[in-house]
């Protein structure tokens, strides 16, 4: 694991592709997940294959204004986290790592809470983000296709 920097860029690309179930990237509802990445409140981590180096999963975070923000918006000082693993790792435990160092990167920048958007049908997501304290905040409505959660920093704890 290791932070994300400019280098990542086409990695987080990817990840969004995988995080967003292969949606069009030029959807300006979904590129404005990585559009101008690097404004201030950005960051990223990436996982790493611990055999050979390459990158095996991404989780970042970013504040939005309420007049552009993302899906699992819930307010402008609260950022909004997007995690991905490649295909033939899920389920391994990246995504709890991934999740866990965002976390702490978000403590260490003085945030106090997280927001993301989950499809319904991500069941084992649903489970990993309830697990580390997680809410649903909206889209219980079952003609939603996706639920808005928030969890306070102060609520996730490291989970094993």
């Amino acid at each position: 694991m290791r932070p994300g920097g400019p280098e990542d860029l086409e990695f987080l690309w990817e990840m969004l592709y995988e995080a967003t179930q292969h949606s069009s990237l030029s959807d300006p509802a979904i590129s404005r997940y990585l559009n101008g990445w690097g404004r201030p409140g950005d960051a990223a981590v990436v996982a790493l294959d611990p055999d050979d180096g390459q990158k095996i999963g991404a989780a970042w975070y970013r504040c939005y204004p309420s007049d552009d923000c993302g899906f699992g918006f819930v307010g402008a000082w609260i950022p909004e986290i997007a995690i991905a693993v490649v295909p033939n790792r899920r389920g391994s435990g990246v995504g709890r790592a991934l999740l866990q160092k965002l976390v702490d990167t978000a403590r260490s920048q003085g945030f106090e809470a997280l927001s993301l958007s989950i499809r319904r049908d991500n069941h084992a997501a649903i489970r990993l983000y309830e697990r580390h304290g997680f809410t649903r905040l909206s889209g219980t409505d079952s003609e939603q296709p996706s639920w808005t959660m928030k969890a306070g920093l102060s609520t996730i704890v490291a989970r094993q």
